[in-house]
């Protein structure tokens, strides 16, 4: 899922994260395939939209979408490239650690405070793609470690797919003083719109007219309230 850096929620997530002044950004979720990476690619293309040298960084170890890119043979420019592996966009941006020495560091809190500090030496915004809440391992890169070391932190929960329970769970796994929660962002992919979920059910009616079911499914899909996530 690729979602563009003009939408208007991410719109709204990048002036809601600059008025509140804030450089690093952390993008999580319960579950895998919640829409973290979408959500962390389209922030950072925003950011470089308005001019901003941007770091996107894949700490995502439960699934790392990212792999390190070399931009030029030889270039004599030594930042560092990653390119998505589906979509195949290119950032500026850092892979998954190679070496388990900085992927323990990571882990610690402090550690990767420090890391956070290092990177905003070099970029102006730094936004990093984390593992899910929910779905821990020994390897993963927790996430409220990433979330201890930025300003801000967004919650991606995936309508359709996320239970009250697991969300109630990841909402208190980030209720902590050092975590600073900017915003959930809702994924409705999944979701049909109300509109949909009437023209589905219009085509269930066996002796509606063809022509009279066709004028009301036009009518529904450009009614704007039947528009929203049902």
């Amino acid at each position: 899922m690729t979602i563009p850096a003009t939408h208007a929620e991410i719109e709204q997530l990048y002036l809601e994260a600059e008025l509140k002044s804030c450089r690093t950004l952390c993008v999580t979720a319960c579950n895998s395939g919640d829409g973290v990476t979408s959500v962390a690619s389209a922030l950072a293309e925003r950011y470089l939209l308005g001019g901003h040298k941007t770091l996107l960084v894949d700490l995502n170890l439960f699934n790392p979408a990212f792999e390190h890119f070399d931009l030029l043979v030889n270039s004599p420019d030594e930042e560092p490239w990653i390119e998505h592996k589906q979509t195949h966009q290119v950032f500026t941006g850092l892979s998954i650690p190679k070496d388990q020495s900085t992927l323990l560091a990571y882990k610690d809190p402090k550690q990767m405070a420090n890391a956070v500090s290092q990177w905003q030496n070099e970029f102006d915004r730094i936004i990093v793609d984390t593992s899910p809440l929910l779905q821990i391992n020994r390897g993963n890169i927790p996430a409220q470690s990433v979330a201890t070391a930025c300003d801000r932190t967004i919650l991606v929960v995936r309508g359709g797919s996320n239970t009250e329970s697991q969300i109630k769970k990841a909402t208190e796994m980030l209720m902590n003083d050092e975590i600073n929660l900017l915003g959930t962002v809702l994924n409705v992919v999944d979701q049909p719109c109300l509109g949909e979920e009437m023209i589905r059910e219009l085509r269930r009616i066996p002796f509606l007219p063809k022509s009279i079911r066709s004028r009301i499914e036009n009518w529904v899909r450009q009614n704007e309230f039947l528009s929203q996530v049902a």
